[in-house]
């Protein structure tokens, strides 16, 4: 390899390093399993702050698609990483410019009652986003070809994510219906975000209300069919 080729293949495996990353944090927004066995994995450190991840699913159908397109970008960035490093060869590490994400905005949110854990998700997610638009551009610049074609066409898939994501938390914030998880069968519910409303599932034929904890919606047994005591998955 030329100093070109090695600086392209430093930019493309760290650009699979950072979607492994996304696909790592939207993967702890959906299940808890396998992820509950290696308690320090699910932390987040882009806002400057660290907490654990737990599964929104308010977002659950949009989340599923944007992951399987990042894991989609990781392969490509591998793929085309072993096609001009086939031998393995160790590269440079990346040092970015200093002031590179100096345009990442920060959404300001103020908080929402049951909505603790959701605002926080999409706001980390929003930014997650901007971080990537913003490498993948600046890769796209300081390369040339088709590896820096690729670094463009993905950068601007991930402004499509951020668009999703904002969007999602407009919505959240107006007070459109929501999707929690059925804590008896898993199917998913689409109810009014609001304390003491109740939702039946078709499928289990169980009946629910909406409370909040640690001020963040869950929903609470209220009946299920036959009237009898059953063991409930704690979502």
């Amino acid at each position: 390899m030329d100093s070109k080729d090695r600086f392209a293949v430093s930019c493309l495996l760290e650009s699979a390093g950072r979607e492994d990353f996304a696909i790592q944090l939207y993967a702890r927004q959906l299940h808890r399993d396998p992820f509950a066995a290696m308690p320090l994995i699910p932390q987040y450190y882009v806002l400057d702050e660290v907490y654990h991840i737990r599964p929104v699913p308010v977002i659950l159908h949009d989340l599923l698609g944007v992951t399987e397109v990042e894991i989609v970008h990781r392969e490509w960035f591998l793929e085309a990483a072993q096609a001009l490093n086939p031998t393995n060869e160790p590269v440079p590490r990346i040092v970015f410019p200093e002031d590179l994400f100096d345009a990442v905005q920060i959404p300001e949110v103020a908080p929402l009652p049951g909505m603790r854990s959701v605002l926080r998700a999409l706001v980390t997610d929003i930014v997650q986003e901007q971080r990537a638009d913003l490498i993948y551009r600046h890769f796209a610049r300081e390369t040339s070809g088709p590896v820096s074609e690729m670094f463009d066409d993905v950068a601007a898939q991930e402004q499509a994510h951020r668009r999703i994501f904002e969007k999602a938390l407009a919505d959240i914030l107006q007070g459109s219906a929501i999707d929690m998880r059925c804590p008896v069968c898993g199917k998913i519910l689409t109810l009014t975000p609001k304390v003491l409303e109740s939702v039946g599932c078709g499928y289990c034929g169980s009946r629910f209300i909406l409370d909040m904890e640690a001020d963040d919606f869950v929903l609470q047994l209220q009946h299920i069919r036959g009237d009898r005591r059953i063991r409930i998955p704690r979502l």
